[in-house]
């Protein structure tokens, strides 16, 4: 299908670009593509009611994130030198051309669409190299973000629970939440 080879693409574009992005507004936008992707796979093989839930808790763990970052007063730019930039694409392409290489034999083992299992395993390993680079709370909850987005796609191509994608809900809530929390965008009279 066509549409799932734009997806492929356009995933592999996205988890270099994310990693090189140093705007606040573009992470976000970015992440927020991740979860439209993510909807998009799992929309295949869900109902349209348990893959909105995913999308929906998604979107409101960016928005309040987003919120904090836009609330809080000092915004530093953060500069990242082109030699950094650089080893963190070689690293994104030594990850991609590993899954090309690997998914085959990886999708005989679980049966899902070869598209599901390629996005899912370039979401996971971009959400691990992000978080792992990442010394600031929101750099790292983008981070676990993404790798759940992608361990989302890959489950959910497995299984399907109505009760697995609630406390999935929940968990990417709670971690925007802790994330807001711990940035110190959240004070005792709401968002400072």
């Amino acid at each position: 299908m066509i549409i799932n080879t734009v997806l492929i693409y356009f995933s592999i574009f996205l988890s270099g670009a994310i990693l090189i992005f140093t705007n606040w507004r573009l992470k976000m936008a970015g992440l927020a593509v991740i979860q439209l992707i993510a909807f998009i796979l799992i929309l295949q093989i869900w109902p349209i009611a348990l893959a909105s839930v995913k999308l929906i808790s998604g979107w409101m763990g960016i928005a309040l994130m987003s919120a904090t970052l836009a609330s809080t007063r000092e915004q530093r730019i953060l500069k990242m030198k082109t030699s950094s930039k650089i080893f963190k694409l070689m690293l994104a392409a030594f990850s991609w051309i590993v899954i090309a290489a690997s998914v085959e034999r990886l999708n005989s083992w679980l049966p899902i669409p070869y598209t599901n299992l390629f996005i899912g395993l370039v979401f996971f390993i971009c959400g691990i190299f992000y978080f792992s680079q990442e010394i600031e709370i929101n750099g790292i909850a983008i981070g676990l973000l993404i790798f759940l987005s992608g361990f989302d796609v890959i489950y959910s191509s497995l299984e399907g629970s109505a009760l697995v994608t609630g406390i999935y809900g929940l968990i990417i809530i709670l971690v925007s939440i802790i994330s807001s929390y711990l940035q110190g965008g959240l004070s005792e009279g709401g968002f400072s």
